[in-house]
């Protein structure tokens, strides 16, 4: 039988009713073709206001919009897929999405993709090679659209190679490298150097830094500009106050422990890490010492913790959740526009003094 088209501005009332009516817990699924016939156009049409193709009119999206909600019709995402090509779905590796400033980042980025119909998994690396790895080969053979990444390493060719290669759309969570793939990063100098440049003020010589191993972006950025202030303030470099290994607690723990208990111990520490300032908090506590009487402490990275701590703690702050929205609008321009140019973001970081630090005592 012959379905009778309705002009593209009428809506098919008496049809929506009956769809309505007949719709509910126990109706069949509904098909492409039940869709068309009650919104009264093609089935070409309807697929391609599902796929949301630029030449159709909103008058005949409202229709078939309507016919959808109407009947309760959803699309199947296998068979989209197969005919577009994409899954509309992007993955997230992080180290730890637990950490608060990373499952900000994550959130703010599944709040853009959400608005595109796109949906996000992520997954923690716990900053280990071999898994970093086994993750991003899952999620290439599950076909995601796009995968950000914080690489527990930039040193690692076997890494590189495997990112370089990828036809999947990639951006960089905080890493420059591999050069040619797309990256949102932060000015972690900036942040350093406004901290050094405080904790010298206050007469502090003996600055000690506890951060993650110095195969990161991160890291060498912080070791560099670190190196670099001490050195213009004609401070002399001790290489026991250059602590790094992990961005974990136990090992801010212990590093913290070990400077604090030394003949010689710092005056002040830089937890260069969100997941570091715990540990040292603990370990200050542990020494029986206080802030900032005994030690000041700067955190490398704002969080609740260093906010709601008492004192409150001094700490380099940027936006993490800007951060999320930039990867996610980078992966979404690069499937958009294959051969889209390089995109690439520097957020910057700067110092929130708080009450953590104080004159450098008298030993």
């Amino acid at each position: 039988m012959k379905v009778k088209t309705a002009s593209a501005g009428a809506a098919p009332s008496a049809t929506l009713r009956d769809a309505a009516h007949n719709s509910g817990p126990h109706r069949e699924s509904s098909t492409l073709k039940d869709v068309a016939r009650v919104a009264g156009v093609s089935v070409g049409t309807v697929s391609r206001v599902i796929n949301r193709h630029p030449r159709v009119t909103e008058a005949m999206k409202r229709r078939v919009d309507a016919a959808i909600a109407a009947l309760g019709f959803e699309p199947d995402p296998i068979a989209q897929s197969m005919r577009s090509g994409q899954t509309n779905s992007f993955a997230c590796i992080v180290r730890d999405f637990a950490v608060p400033v990373l499952s900000t980042f994550v959130d703010s980025m599944q709040n853009e993709v959400d608005g595109q119909e796109f949906c996000l998994f992520v997954a923690s690396s716990y900053h280990n090679l071999t898994r970093e790895i086994s993750l991003f080969n899952k999620f290439s053979r599950r076909r995601v659209d796009g995968i950000v990444i914080a690489t527990s390493t930039e040193a690692d060719h076997k890494l590189l190679d495997l990112l370089e290669k990828s036809t999947i759309p990639i951006v960089l969570l905080d890493r420059k490298l591999p050069e040619a793939l797309d990256a949102v990063l932060v000015d972690h100098r900036a942040g350093m150097h406004q901290a050094l440049d405080y904790l010298i003020r206050l007469g502090h010589a003996r600055i000690a830094i506890i951060s993650g191993q110095d195969s990161v972006h991160p890291v060498r950025d912080r070791l560099q500009c670190y190196r670099e202030v001490l050195q213009s303030n004609g401070i002399a470099i001790d290489p026991e106050l250059i602590r790094l290994g992990s961005f974990g607690i136990d090992f801010g723990y212990s590093e913290a422990m070990q400077l604090l208990g030394a003949p010689n111990p710092p005056t002040a520490i830089i937890a260069g890490g969100t997941s570091l300032l715990p540990g040292v908090l603990r370990a200050v506590r542990d020494r029986g010492l206080r802030i900032p009487g005994d030690v000041s402490i700067i955190s490398g990275a704002d969080s609740e913790l260093a906010l709601l701590h008492s004192p409150a703690v001094t700490a380099i702050h940027w936006e993490h959740g800007q951060a999320g929205v930039a990867a996610a609008r980078f992966l979404l321009n690069r499937l958009r526009t294959p051969g889209h140019r390089l995109q690439r973001m520097i957020f910057p970081s700067n110092l929130i003094i708080r009450d953590s630090c104080g004159p450098a005592p008298r030993r």
